[in-house]
């Protein structure tokens, strides 16, 4: 009888944690940190029904949230930790995304900015404990490894196909969409070869995660490295991989989006008990 009392508890613990658990939006209320206008962000909600569960941040890739992001964060959620996933991207004109290389060092502002935001909003909850992490694949990778530099409150960092080095990424990636906006430039800005191409983007950005990395705390950065990328070409993550201070790291066999599957459904309790350990 009492086994089956300690069961039946465990399940009930259980199916309240996962009931909890639904990815509902939550909308925070900021100032964009580029232009300063209202900007609704609108992040999905992963919370434990029990208090005392640090929370970790979930940036997702070029193409916007992905079930990928979503199986992360219930996991995490199921063991103790609360999860925002959280849409950090604004839509520009098209003549200013194909004149302006600003853009892309607006994106990383504002992915901090949301963080930041976040992170202050959650602080008045004590249902949380204000320990925090981050999380991105690909585009959010970079974002991640980014916001992981710049933000002292976040405590452990998991990157899955990122890095740093934007210019680079932008000049050589063959993700499609970053494909087209190379090819509309190149052609409507006369822009005869992807070397120059790469030369005035780097002329023009300011932000890389190359520069903050170095100051995360050694072995709170976890990577996850796929080795035939050409996306996020394997090469510049491997130069993040130098530049953050003894990085974990997990080099997987294929291409960017085998990658990010197998970080995801294969080493995901991997990703998860090492943020428990950070941050439980």
């Amino acid at each position: 009888m009492k086994n089956l009392i300690l069961v039946l508890t465990l399940f009930l613990v259980s199916f309240c944690s996962y009931a909890q658990c639904t990815g509902k939006v939550r909308i925070f209320e900021m100032a964009d940190p580029v232009d300063g206008s209202a900007w609704p962000l609108i992040t999905k909600e992963y919370v434990p029904s029990y208090q005392g569960a640090p929370v970790i941040l979930i940036l997702p890739p070029i193409v916007g949230e992905t079930q990928l992001d979503r199986q992360l964060a219930l996991r995490f959620c199921n063991s103790g930790m609360a999860a925002y996933i959280l849409h950090t991207m604004r839509p520009n004109s098209r003549q200013r995304e194909v004149e302006d290389f600003t853009i892309h060092d607006e994106a990383f502002l504002r992915a901090h900015g949301a963080v930041r935001n976040v992170i202050y909003e959650l602080e008045s909850r004590v249902q949380f404990l204000p320990r925090y992490g981050i999380i991105g694949m690909s585009l959010g990778g970079l974002f991640a490894a980014y916001v992981a530099g710049a933000e002292p409150k976040i405590l452990a960092s998991v990157v899955i196909a990122g890095s740093g080095n934007p210019a680079g990424v932008l000049a050589h990636s063959d993700q499609r969409l970053v494909v087209n906006l190379r090819q509309r430039r190149m052609r409507e800005l006369s822009i005869p070869t992807i070397r120059t191409y790469e030369a005035q983007l780097r002329s023009v950005l300011t932000i890389d995660p190359l520069n903050v990395v170095g100051r995360i705390e050694p072995n709170s950065m976890y990577m996850f490295i796929p080795n035939s990328d050409t996306t996020v070409p394997v090469r510049y993550q491997r130069e993040l991989r130098r530049a953050v201070r003894e990085p974990l790291v997990y080099v997987m066999r294929g291409s960017h989006r085998v990658g990010l599957v197998k970080a995801t459904r294969l080493h995901g309790g991997k990703i998860t008990s090492f943020f428990a350990k950070r941050l439980l």
